[in-house]
């Protein structure tokens, strides 16, 4: 093996994170660090009950949180989006990216006590990510072979370069879970989905109070030596924003992450003694507009380019993020340097102008009726996650202004999936979704042809066959120069059609309790929740 191929796919793997990365909030200066020990509990907030603790077969953003502390993937990404060793000890790369080599932990071991191997991961990319992941499947479609010539290789073999291939292997996309209860059953309804999860993660889950609380603790034989510092870990369920900021307020919580953090308090708090927060503790993310293209007037893309200009998303930004991040500028996040191409500007195709929006809606065949009125919409959109109403609530008011009257629907999670993801009952929709660091990882699900009506895959009903040939071709190359061109052309054509808009591009924060340390190890607030110890000369939670 070239051990200089090794660095050189690092390096270009790193490369389009790196840029991301660049530009972060250094944390709250607080005390000196002291050294890490172990004990305590650390309470977290999450949002609603996880549907299923098998993350490998959905990417429900609760079902995360909570997996990612019983499993691990192959590796995890650090601050700076390096892979990094955790399930898969070391790896090599071979024939310009066709064919992975990993190396495995030789002490991980899954909390029943029974042996960690290569069989459980090619049990789970086969039989899970490849089937069900709504952003692992991309990157295993062109698998060729898993081979596992002993219990501590695997060697997965391609016939096309995934270039964010190992990006894609972290906990929070690709958690691995145990053949040994999974192998002959039905994975979707296998019961450790949603009552007796058995991972090799840090903790282990011993108690799920639905409505109220998860409770998590201390995996003593966890394979990382040292790790986990703390006792215990709890996912408190709050639905309500307001409920959680007060609960976090009153130091019942130590940790709220971006998603349930309500970002017009951020100002008010980032200098309140007993609190740490950092920015941009994620990758990318997005809210999206997302039209039905598949019925009412939506489907007419005329109409879509009016609506698109009729909303004003410096004001979505200002509503929805309290001004932390970016109005939407192109279908591809601004952030990714590499892949954005600037000539393709809203501002410049679709800026806001509610006179012209009028016009262009006339002009498609939609004038005003005598009630002021040119047609009714439904907008569904998830209520736990504050920022989503607030956007919604934007271009619901916006569109009044050129007589589209539209009913807002704000639901709770598993209603909205089944009427946006599942029967498509809806008209428009705002979702937020993450870039997970690569346009081909989290970006492209949201644009590419897909019939499978998984949550998070395509809800638009949009179909482009160039459109999904230069995303093809895009995620096919490793040289990021030769990457970004595909992604160019590629975002020409989804400006002009719109089946989606980014309203904004969000920069994340997350708050913590000061009690404790070693928060935002990994690029991904999903993960290393390992590395969280209580903090000497604090009161012990």
């Amino acid at each position: 093996m070239n051990t200089k191929w090794i660095v050189v796919v690092r390096a270009c793997g790193v490369m389009a994170l790196a840029l991301l990365f660049g530009v972060c909030t250094p944390m709250r200066p607080g005390r000196a660090a002291d050294t890490p020990r172990y004990g305590g509990t650390l309470i977290k907030a999450l949002g609603a009950n996880p549907p299923m603790f098998n993350s490998a077969i959905t990417a429900d953003h609760m079902a995360v949180s909570a997996g990612c502390l019983l499993y691990n993937g192959l590796i995890f990404l650090d601050r700076e989006g390096n892979p990094k060793p955790e399930l898969a000890q070391a790896w090599e790369v071979k024939r310009g990216g066709l064919e992975f080599v990993f190396t495995l932990q030789p002490n991980a071991k899954w909390h029943d006590g029974k042996p960690f191997t290569s069989a459980d991961v090619k049990f789970t990319m086969e039989e899970m990510l490849a089937k069900y992941h709504p952003r692992a499947k991309a990157a295993l479609a062109d698998v060729t072979a898993i081979e596992t010539p002993d219990p501590r290789t695997v060697i997965i073999k391609f016939s096309k370069v995934f270039a964010p291939f190992l990006q894609v292997m972290s906990c929070a996309e690709a958690p691995i879970l145990p053949k040994h209860l999974y192998e002959g059953t039905d994975v979707l309804k296998n019961p450790h989905n949603t009552d007796t999860p058995v991972g090799t993660g840090p903790f282990k889950l011993t108690e799920f109070v639905r409505g109220d609380h998860l409770t998590f603790v201390r995996n003593p034989d966890f394979f990382l030596p040292g790790r986990p510092y703390l006792d215990r870990l709890i996912l408190k369920i709050i639905p309500d924003a307001s409920g959680r900021l007060l609960a976090f307020e009153k130091g019942e919580l130590d940790y709220i992450e971006t998603t349930y953090f309500p970002k017009q308090e951020h100002n008010r708090l980032k200098n309140k003694a007993g609190f740490q927060w950092k920015l941009d503790t994620t990758v990318p993310e997005e809210n999206y507009l997302m039209f039905n293209t598949e019925r009412g007037p939506a489907t007419d893309k005329r109409v879509r380019q009016a609506l698109m200009m009729a909303i004003d998303r410096k004001l979505v930004l200002e509503r929805a993020a309290f001004g932390l991040g970016g109005p939407g500028r192109n279908p591809i996040d601004s952030r990714f340097k590499w892949a954005f191409n600037p000539e393709v500007d809203y501002d410049k195709l679709y800026p806001y102008d509610p006179v012209r929006a009028g016009r262009l809606l006339d002009a498609a065949g939609f004038p005003k009726k005598a009630d002021g009125t040119r047609f009714s919409m439904s907008m569904v959109v998830m209520s736990e996650q504050p920022d989503l109403p607030a956007s919604a609530e934007v271009v619901r008011s916006n569109w009044k202004d050129v007589g589209v009257d539209v009913t807002l629907d704000a639901v709770e999670r598993q209603v909205m999936y089944q009427r946006v993801y599942t029967t498509r009952n809806y008209d428009a929709t705002v979702q937020s979704y993450t870039s997970a660091g690569d346009p081909a990882i989290g970006i492209h699900r949201v644009y590419k042809t897909d019939t499978s009506r998984n949550p998070w895959v395509n809800p638009t009903g949009y179909s482009n066959a160039t459109v999904d040939d230069l995303l093809l071709k895009a995620s096919g190359v490793v040289d990021l120069g030769e990457r970004g061109k595909f992604y160019k052309q590629a975002q020409k054509i989804l400006a002009e059609d719109i089946p989606t808009a980014v309203l904004i591009e969000k920069s994340s924060v997350d708050y913590a309790s000061d009690k404790f340390a070693g928060f935002w190890e990994s690029a991904t607030f999903f993960n290393k929740f390992d590395g969280v110890w209580w903090k000497a000369g604090r009161e012990k939670p």
